[in-house]
């Protein structure tokens, strides 16, 4: 298990239809060199929303600070940020302190086409129900590893700009899977639990492009 809380963000990326194509393609060689050949970058994911692949997803996460700067100044990078520096016509980052991560799969080298499901759910507390709300949640998720083998990998975060957010990123290896969890009794006693703790919940199914991983991540942050 890790013990020091590592860097975590969400990007949004809007990019040119007719630059899709060579922003995955140089994305995808971004992603598995470097989660090859740096072992402080520690999982990277990226997907899209729509089906001409415009608006995107970046998930990373890293070590820490002096890994990122490991990754940001290594060849592949400065290809993908040239290619990106043309295709990208928006972006915004959220920047997270990550609460839970839990992962019962060996390290991903995931490319589409593939079956995984990928789920970002995005929760807006009550001003007052921030720690209820991340007790819950980090509660459910651990019950929800331990009893649904097919639930790959688990992230929960704070927004740190905006304390009264979180973001949970789930992965799941197919369609079936994550059905069985919409059925899940504990997942359905969440729900019921947390209605009166939020003012907002939205759920993003993300197309998958590339998923990487270094394999069996686990954290929690006990502040």
């Amino acid at each position: 298990m890790m013990t020091q809380v590592p860097l975590f963000r969400l990007f949004n990326l809007r990019l040119k239809a007719s630059e899709k194509a060579a922003f995955a393609k140089v994305g995808e060689q971004n992603l598995l060199t470097s989660i090859q050949q740096e072992p402080g970058t520690l999982a990277m994911y990226t997907g899209h929303l729509d089906d001409l692949g415009i608006e995107n997803r970046v998930l990373e996460l890293y070590r820490d600070q002096a890994s990122y700067e490991v990754h940001a100044k290594s060849p592949q990078f400065q290809t993908f940020k040239t290619v990106a520096g043309r295709a990208v016509v928006d972006q915004s980052v959220m920047a997270l302190t990550l609460l839970l991560l839990l992962e019962q799969d060996p390290a991903l080298r995931t490319v589409a086409p593939t079956q995984q499901v990928v789920v970002l759910t995005e929760l807006m507390a009550q001003p007052t129900a921030t720690a209820e709300l991340q007790v819950l949640v980090k509660s459910a998720v651990r019950r929800a590893i331990a009893a649904e083998t097919r639930l790959v990998t688990a992230y929960f975060g704070q927004v740190m700009a905006e304390p009264q957010k979180f973001v949970l990123f789930e992965v799941f290896q197919d369609d079936a899977a994550y059905q069985q969890h919409q059925q899940n009794a504990d997942v359905k006693a969440f729900k019921q639990a947390s209605q009166s703790l939020i003012t907002q919940a939205t759920t993003t199914m993300i197309k998958p492009d590339v998923l990487v991983t270094q394999g069996q991540l686990t954290f929690e942050n006990q502040f």
